[in-house]
């Protein structure tokens, strides 16, 4: 429903992945990520969730400055405030983000450019956490 209210396609493609993780971090893991992807998108936009040895959330939506893209996972970081403003954002997505991987000994990366999209990455270790 949010991808269609934005005007956004949302498609998943991939292989199954079987992980050792907290079912209900992994959840607010994948839709933070696939939100924020919607929301700093533009009419017409796309997003794609991909599913291999790692969880692929690329969009070609607004893009993230190169100078701000160390900051984004950062509590509070808002890359522009303004437009944080509009979609609602508090500057906490990513960072809650960052924590739940860390906390399954994942590794995150971004890759970003402005005006044409982002791409995070989570690639999740072999070596489960200990309970």
């Amino acid at each position: 429903p949010i991808a269609a209210r934005h005007e956004v396609l949302l498609s998943l493609t991939g292989t199954p992945l079987m992980i050792c993780a907290d079912k209900d971090l992994i959840e607010v893991l994948l839709y933070t990520l696939c939100d924020n992807a919607i929301r700093y998108n533009k009419k017409g936009g796309h997003v794609w969730v991909t599913v291999t040895d790692k969880l692929i959330v690329q969009d070609d939506g607004i893009g993230i400055p190169k100078k701000c893209q160390k900051q984004v996972f950062e509590r509070f970081f808002r890359v522009d405030k303004s437009r944080s403003k509009k979609t609602g954002g508090t500057g906490l997505g990513l960072a809650i983000v960052k924590h739940i991987a860390q906390v399954h000994n994942a590794d995150i990366s971004l890759d970003s450019d402005e005006g044409f999209g982002t791409t995070i990455c989570v690639k999740f270790s072999e070596n489960p956490p200990l309970a």
